[in-house]
């Protein structure tokens, strides 16, 4: 149940709040904004992303049973990277730029903050989807990017889903660790 919460809670906090700085940085725009630029359904979208992400790397995880939780103070980290990412490919013009600094950033992230096949073919898995459902929502005419350089999307977004599996993966292994009458442990 913590899991579930959790993920959901911060898919949609979290990703509301980050979508925001698309829209204010004139990144993407929604047919229909009802608060902030933004559509009404985008913390409900979120929250679904997050537990798509975050679902299967506890799941896998604990299925083989080699990856020990990260700390708190990692999660922080990843979520903090995800976010200076996150504004980057909102603040970075042209998207090419955003593009360059943005792909091997994730693949940095990558393999500091998780470093297995797992991880990696999981992130892989969330870019495909993710820019799926964004070509899907663009297409249906309810959310746009403003200057798109790949299709109906920017170039830069399989990297951003990269780093957000990281980031939320971790995010879900740390939910699922045992709870305990303090701090968690630091692994």
């Amino acid at each position: 149940m913590r899991l579930v919460a959790g993920l959901a809670l911060a898919g949609a906090v979290l990703g509301t709040l980050l979508d925001a700085v698309h829209v204010t940085t004139a990144t993407t725009r929604y047919a229909h904004p009802v608060v902030f630029g933004l559509a009404w359904w985008v913390p409900l979208l979120f929250a679904a992303a997050a537990l798509a992400i975050g679902l299967p790397h506890a799941g896998l995880a604990a299925r083989g049973g080699a990856v020990v939780p990260p700390s708190g103070g990692r999660v922080a980290a990843g979520l903090a990277l995800l976010l200076a990412l996150w504004a980057t490919s909102g603040c970075v013009k042209p998207a090419w730029a955003a593009l360059a600094i943005l792909a091997p950033a994730s693949l940095a992230m990558w393999w500091v903050f998780d470093a297995t096949a797992l991880g990696l073919g999981l992130a892989l898995v969330t870019a495909a989807c993710g820019v799926a459902v964004e070509t899907t929502l663009a297409r249906a005419g309810v959310f746009a990017y403003v200057a798109p350089d790949a299709g109906r999307v920017a170039s830069w977004l399989p990297w951003l889903y990269v780093a957000a599996s990281v980031a939320v993966g971790n995010l879900a292994r740390w939910l699922t660790r045992a709870p305990s009458s303090g701090s968690p442990a630091v692994h």
